[in-house]
């Protein structure tokens, strides 16, 4: 009885299958195969224009009338006039941020972090990451993996045609997320290389500029973990577009394999596209120099002792002392309601620790009325902390700064504690000196990358020796030719 009552619910379920997959195979413009995929071209385009307005109201870009913004729509017009998909619109943007990431959004919205921007080493180079991420949206990739995130959604359907199938503009939000923080995956990565050799060849570029690209990736990948290992941090995966792409030399190998050095380079004409960018974080974010850390728009600056590894991030400035459980911390808050400095540091501790009676000294430091405290509590990767706790307000504007170790341990660290808070002082370009940025020089006879870190008082770190080589597209062993133009960041 129960088989026979849903017999006409299956049929109906068959036939609704058919229809779906009849109408969902579509041409693949990149690779001309056949593809199944759960949307069509409109769409596509469609919720490609929608996440690019998103992103536009959420990303920091250059503006379009910015000279680096502008040179990297020329280039990418260039590749993508020359595209399988050369009807669309392309669009490409700079996200003023020190992030290695590029990513493409369907439809034609290409977006390239100054990060990576200024790890380049011709134009070529930057043609190639054009060209890859043009592939993306030739080869219809999104499209291809939300389809594959929605497979197990027709088999519900079929089974039964109750079962909501929920908004594509929901379950494409999250395929794309995925994408843009993670990549494609190896299958996809691949094809977007064999897509760029395609594009740069009739762009009339050096093809052998993507095997330099994903040279320089790596190098940045192992100076990462490098730093990650000096700090005593655990070694995390290479984060941006290129994180879940297939080991980088066997991509080099795939994508250049058989293919010749010959066509346009533009070293020089790259490098002065960049030239005075900031090389890290803009003045905005702050930025790293050394052991100090300044923050333009703030106009404040703090100093760290030798031996604590710092990194600044977008929700905050974060450092620990080397191979040590001894950790620092600074946030900005906004005030919604108007509170002193001992309030809120008030606020702060009885979240954490109810029941405290803790004495708190307050007074005025570089403009800002300031509240400090030591207390006893659980912190992030020590359960029993003794925490330095620092409060400075100005108008609405609130900096937290929490410094922890082990409670038996502090003793041994509260100088540096003290040395850090105390360091707290206001910044002004004039008599402290600009964020990094990437200037321009020519190489001499008697330079080595080590030499000139030590010039520079190796204010990139302890490996700023590596990474004004990776900056140049090369390791700490090779040197250009006398007279060639490099970058350097300082």
């Amino acid at each position: 009885m129960k088989s026979h009552f849903l017999l006409p619910y299956f049929y109906t379920a068959m036939m609704l299958s058919s229809i779906l997959l009849c109408s969902a195979c579509a041409t693949n413009p990149a690779s001309g195969s056949h593809d199944f995929v759960l949307m069509s071209e409109k769409q596509e385009l469609r919720l490609g224009q929608q996440y690019s307005a998103q992103l536009g109201r959420t990303l920091q870009l250059l503006p379009d009338s910015d000279p680096l913004a502008q040179y990297v729509n020329h280039v990418g017009q260039k590749v993508a006039q020359l595209a399988d998909r050369s009807d669309l619109y392309y669009h490409f943007y700079v996200v003023d941020d020190a992030t290695i990431n590029a990513f493409a959004l369907p439809g034609g919205y290409i977006y390239l972090h100054r990060g990576l921007l200024v790890h380049l080493n011709s134009e070529a180079e930057l043609a190639a990451v054009l060209g890859h991420e043009i592939g993306h949206v030739t080869a219809r990739h999104t499209v291809k993996q939300y389809t594959k995130s929605q497979s197990y959604r027709i088999g519900m359907a079929i089974t039964s045609i109750f079962v909501p199938v929920s908004p594509i503009i929901g379950q494409f939000g999250s395929v794309l997320a995925t994408a843009i923080i993670r990549g494609y995956g190896r299958e996809y990565e691949l094809e977007s290389d064999t897509l760029a050799v395609r594009y740069l060849k009739r762009a009339g570029y050096d093809v052998i500029a993507i095997k330099h690209l994903l040279q320089t990736l790596k190098r940045l990948e192992t100076i990462d973990k490098k730093e990650q290992n000096d700090a005593g941090e655990k070694t995390k995966r290479y984060h941006g577009a290129f994180s879940t792409h297939p080991k980088t030399e066997e991509r080099i190998i795939r994508a250049v394999q058989q293919e010749k050095s010959g066509g346009f380079l533009g070293h020089d004409v790259m490098l002065q596209a960049i030239k005075g960018y900031p090389y890290r974080d803009n003045d905005q974010d702050g930025a790293i120099i050394g052991q100090r850390f300044i923050h333009p728009k703030l106009g404040i600056q703090l100093q760290f002792p030798d031996g604590w590894f710092i990194k600044n991030t977008p929700s905050a400035l974060t450092a620990r002392l080397k191979k040590e459980k001894v950790f620092f911390r600074l946030s900005i808050e906004e005030l919604v309601k108007r509170e002193t400095s001992k309030e809120v540091l008030q606020r702060m501790i009885t979240k954490s620790v109810p029941k405290a009676d803790i004495h708190i000294q307050t007074s005025s430091q570089a403009g800002y009325e300031y509240a400090h405290t030591v207390i006893n509590m659980a912190a992030p990767q020590v359960r029993r902390a003794r925490v330095h706790m620092n409060v400075w307000r100005k108008d609405s504007q609130v900096l937290h700064m929490l410094m922890w170790t082990d409670a038996n341990h502090y003793t041994n660290v509260e100088q540096s504690f003290q040395s850090i808070a105390s360091s707290f002082q206001p910044y002004l370009v004039i008599q402290d000196g600009d964020i990094p940025r990437v200037h321009l020089r020519q190489w001499q006879t008697t330079d080595s990358w080590n030499t000139l870190a030590q010039q520079h008082h190796n204010l990139l770190g302890s490996f700023t020796a590596q990474r004004f080589a990776a900056l140049n597209g090369m390791t700490l062993e090779e040197t250009p030719n006398t007279g060639q133009w490099i970058k350097l960041a300082y």
